[in-house]
């Protein structure tokens, strides 16, 4: 709670003196989202993290293994509301820029376990619209009975 309160008072400060879109701005806004996630605060966190995402697109700042990360954990936090397309949206983005890095040689662990979230996800959407086809049909085949 106190390291919030200094994060807070830095955050203040690098806003007023470099104005909000400061790459020194989006550093806090990580560092405090990161914070955030790790105390169970998803909403917070998600709300910090997607902040720094915005100032790091904004600016055109070139993509590093943070942005991946900070993808990564809204993925996480998406997933943990059960915003499954969301959650899928941020993990893609973060797994190619990950590989465009060229992390996944350097972190085959890594990229093994993103790879996997990828593709349970996508089983998981390809099962689910099987399932709606299925019922889809037998709705079709009962109201042509009828």
């Amino acid at each position: 709670e106190e390291a919030m309160r200094f994060y807070q008072e830095a955050l203040r400060i690098r806003t007023m003196v470099f104005g909000e879109h400061d790459e020194s701005v989006a550093a806090v806004l990580q560092f405090m989202g990161t914070m955030e996630f790790r105390a169970g605060n998803y909403d917070k966190a998600r709300d910090l993290l997607t902040e720094f995402i915005r100032i790091r697109r904004e600016n055109g700042s070139k993509n590093d293994g943070d942005y991946v990360n900070v993808l990564f954990i809204i993925g996480n936090i998406h997933k943990m509301h059960n915003h499954e397309e969301d959650a899928q949206l941020c993990w893609s983005e973060a797994y190619q820029v990950f590989q465009e890095l060229g992390l996944a040689e350097s972190n085959p662990q890594i990229a093994k376990v993103m790879n996997h979230l990828l593709k349970q996800e996508e089983e998981k959407e390809e099962a689910e619209m099987k399932k709606k086809a299925k019922a889809g049909s037998v709705f079709g085949k009962m109201t042509e009975k009828l």
